[in-house]
């Protein structure tokens, strides 16, 4: 049997809804010559039969069916069997436009790349689109010192940046070389673990790479979700950014990124804190119980740490005033200021 040209890896679960849409996206890619690798991650809705019957109906149709352990440990099951050139991964409640593999594979092969990188639009159910430009231009890194630069733009801006973010770069909207992926044995972290981990995953990539592509083009269509996983309000939110944010650093210093990558962590870490603080403000919880939680916040020792190393002085002044109010404790202040905000997108 042929080696597909590209592996698609789906994780799959409660998505009964939006499943259809989906596959019909990737049966109907213009390149045929694929293999879509459905991972039923126990899902309780009618997921796996639906799977087992595009199964049935298409020979480039896996199904991997596994008990519930969340989405990156689902595409780690999918890639123990990828046979493809290269791998892609798809959320099974999104969908990407009918040329996007073909014009991916091309490229990457032509040009002999380890990982292209596009970018997205963003849907929700009233038919309301966004264009994200997650990639603004095309642009080529070949040397170690480009590659390394580009692994500090997709963690965050340097502090003076009007932007949190300088890209954005998702597993869903790349293209990776699965040699460079098996080679290293490379995998996804849980994400009930790390609250990106599709960070973690892009960086340990990069680590590997010798050749990157960004490109504009936006083959990807995500869907905005209400009650996803990472519009969920929780409690301990804070705590599982700062998890990640000790990682992200023990990381950055293990490869020698020195004082650089201190400062696009700790901005990316203010950046996660910021809108976990905002989400929780404007939930639906009672007045009393948002002040409680922002009491206890506010009280976590690693502020004043941050605000000791950290030149939060030069972040856009609407920044510099909410981590300011987060570290001296000034609460009521900081909630007044949550409340007036009406936007719900991220303070420039």
């Amino acid at each position: 049997m042929n080696t597909p040209k590209v592996s698609i890896i789906v994780p799959v679960y409660n998505v009964e809804k939006y499943l259809q849409c989906c596959m019909d996206s990737l049966l109907n890619q213009t390149l045929t010559d694929i293999e879509i690798i459905l991972v039923d991650d126990g899902s309780p809705d009618n997921c796996p039969a639906m799977c087992d019957e595009y199964a049935k109906q298409d020979l480039r149709v896996k199904v991997i069916h596994k008990k519930n352990e969340g989405l990156g440990y689902a595409r780690n099951s999918g890639l123990e069997i990828a046979s493809g050139e290269y791998i892609a991964f798809v959320d099974s409640d999104d969908y990407v436009e009918p040329n996007t593999y073909q014009n991916l594979y091309n490229l990457a092969a032509d040009t002999k790349t380890d990982v292209v990188y596009f970018t997205f639009q963003q849907f929700n159910d009233q038919g309301n689109t966004w264009r994200e430009l997650a990639v603004r231009k095309e642009k080529r890194y070949h040397t170690e010192a480009e590659i390394r630069g580009f692994m500090l733009d997709m963690i965050a801006a340097p502090p003076k940046a009007k932007s949190d973010l300088v890209i954005q770069c998702s597993s869903c909207c790349a293209l990776y070389s699965t040699e460079v992926i098996k080679r290293h044995g490379l995998r996804f972290k849980s994400e009930r673990e790390f609250i990106s981990e599709d960070m973690m995953f892009n960086l340990d990539y990069l680590l590997h790479s010798s050749h990157v592509i960004t490109i504009p083009d936006a083959y990807y269509n995500y869907r905005m979700n209400a009650v996803s996983l990472s519009r969920t309000v929780r409690s301990d939110r804070i705590i599982k950014n700062h998890f990640f944010y000790q990682n992200l650093l023990e990381m950055l210093k293990m490869n020698n990124f020195g004082t650089e990558g201190y400062l696009r962590a700790t901005r990316l870490f203010i950046m996660y804190s910021r809108n976990s603080i905002r989400q929780y403000i404007r939930s639906s919880l009672a007045k009393r119980e948002k002040m409680r939680w922002l009491k206890e916040v506010s009280d976590y020792h690693f502020w004043r740490e941050i605000a000791s190393s950290y030149p939060y002085k030069e972040l856009p002044w609407k920044q510099t005033l909410h981590f300011y109010l987060l570290h001296k404790g000034y609460c009521r202040l900081l909630y007044f200021l949550e409340v007036m905000h009406k936007s719900v997108k991220p303070l420039k």
